[in-house]
């Protein structure tokens, strides 16, 4: 499958303080939900999780798996930041 990538990427402060993590597609935060993520509850993150599954079924658009993942880094407390970070303190991908 060719993937679709997320006009903008969701850049988080999610491997410790001052490290960022880009997420570019529904598959990455499909990934990063599932193997990276602080908490596997909420709301939100119930609600990424489904929304990215039916994304890559391709029953929904993808701009919906990239608000539902915003929603549920706000939700676990997860700072989202700005795209223009500095390099080297960026991991491409999960």
């Amino acid at each position: 499958m060719i993937e679709k990538w997320w006009l903008e990427p969701v850049v988080l402060e999610l491997d410790g303080i001052g490290t960022y993590r880009v997420v570019r597609n529904t598959r990455e935060a499909a990934q990063c939900l599932l193997e990276k993520w602080p908490v596997h509850e909420g709301t939100a993150y119930q609600a990424a999780i489904r929304t990215c599954r039916g994304v890559l079924r391709g029953e929904q658009p993808m701009d919906y798996a990239r608000q539902d993942f915003i929603a549920a880094a706000v939700e676990a407390f997860i700072h989202v930041q700005p795209v223009s970070l500095q390099p080297g303190n960026v991991h491409p991908g999960v």
